[in-house]
């Protein structure tokens, strides 16, 4: 799974991403330069769960799910517009799964606003509409073309290029309205005439205020909470906290971290606050394979059914699929065992439909 970090110059972009990696990359590294390569740093995915299982299984290895981060170049209004959004950097953009947007909150006269004022909503605001301007072009562009293609085609290629031409037009007309894709329905058969394009605006987007040190642990003030009902209401999950703090925290040694933590009365780290807020933004859950030799996490959309769950660890074990034994984390921490759960019928035998539950621990049966 990838994840983009975006927002304005000077919103604190890559020191969330350090405080979220516990990483180092240059915090300043990107104040004007449009092409600048991203940062980009791999998070494990912190699960209890797992930790129980591994203590339990004690295997040679413990594998748990990774988010891939992406820390772009700041974003400043009116660059789609222009067309200034460089190539490098829309390409890495149309590759991530969801957008984080961090929108500065913090006032520090040693590091100036490039708008020369703090206003949280303006800039969420902006952000938005730079996506927006961003999907237009690529809309426009497109449609030019597709008449032509239309009148060249016949039978069944000239209706699907109809119905892209359809699709496309709504679109049009709704980014035009300053309104993100995200916010528009598809039916199954649309949204599989369009699955090709990345669009930037339909790509799961949540906020992530980026507050002073003085405000942790209080309620949302008067910009924040204007800010977060706007996010509420286009459907945009927000977390608040102080990049900078959490930065300095992830970077401790463990030892120290909990006793700073509870000192500035942070109950949770900022990694596991924004990752458990892009699985549910991404409508995610996982599922463990578990033996003395690994216990590991994959990742799945949530309803998805076993069968296409096996083909996560390899199509062989997909195209041969038997049966699912499943024993729930519950049940398996309840009992003790897997064997203490089967004896006492909690794991059963599942089919190729069964919907994997977030927690399930699985042994997949399978023959090539």
């Amino acid at each position: 799974m990838k994840v983009g970090i975006i927002g304005l110059p000077a919103a604190g972009k890559t020191t969330v991403l350090n405080a979220i990696s516990g990483g180092s990359a240059e915090v300043h590294a990107y104040a004007g330069k449009a092409d600048a390569e991203p940062n980009i740093a791999v998070v494990s995915v912190p699960d209890s769960r797992q930790d129980w299982l591994s203590e339990l299984y004690k295997p040679k290895k413990t594998t748990y799910a990774t988010v891939e981060l992406v820390d772009v170049t700041g974003l400043n209004p009116g660059q789609a517009k222009k067309e200034e959004l460089s190539p490098q950097l829309l390409s890495h953009l149309r590759q991530v799964d969801a957008l984080v947007h961090v929108v500065r909150v913090f006032d520090n006269p040693s590091v100036p606003h490039p708008s020369g004022s703090i206003d949280p909503l303006r800039d969420a605001q902006n952000l938005e509409l730079e996506l927006i301007v961003a999907d237009l072009g690529v809309i426009e562009k497109r449609l030019a073309k597709l008449d032509q293609e239309i009148q060249r085609k016949k039978g069944p290629e000239k209706t699907r290029a109809e119905l892209e031409r359809s699709i496309l037009a709504r679109f049009n007309e709704h980014l035009a309205d300053e309104k993100p894709l995200r916010t528009i329905e598809l039916n199954d058969e649309e949204d599989k005439a369009i699955r090709g394009y990345t669009f930037l605006s339909q790509k799961p987007l949540m906020i992530v205020a980026n507050i002073a040190e003085a405000e942790i642990g209080k309620e949302f003030n008067q910009a924040v909470s204007r800010l977060n009902e706007w996010a509420s209401a286009n459907k945009m999950p927000l977390i608040a906290f102080c990049g900078k703090v959490e930065m300095d925290i992830a970077q401790m040694d463990a030892s120290e971290r909990h006793e700073f933590m509870e000192a500035l009365g942070i109950e949770e780290s900022s990694r596991d606050r924004l990752i458990r807020a892009v699985y549910s933004l991404l409508n995610l859950v996982a599922f463990f394979t578990v033996g003395d030799d690994e216990v590991k996490a994959w990742t799945i959309t949530r309803d998805t059914i076993a069968q296409m769950a096996a083909g996560k660890i390899h199509t062989d074990i997909q195209r041969g699929f038997i049966r699912a034994e499943v024993a729930p984390y519950d049940a398996l921490r309840q009992c003790g065992n897997w064997n203490a759960a089967k004896e006492k019928g909690l794991v059963r035998l599942e089919g190729k439909e069964y919907k994997v539950q977030d927690g399930d621990c699985i042994n997949f049966r399978f023959a090539v």
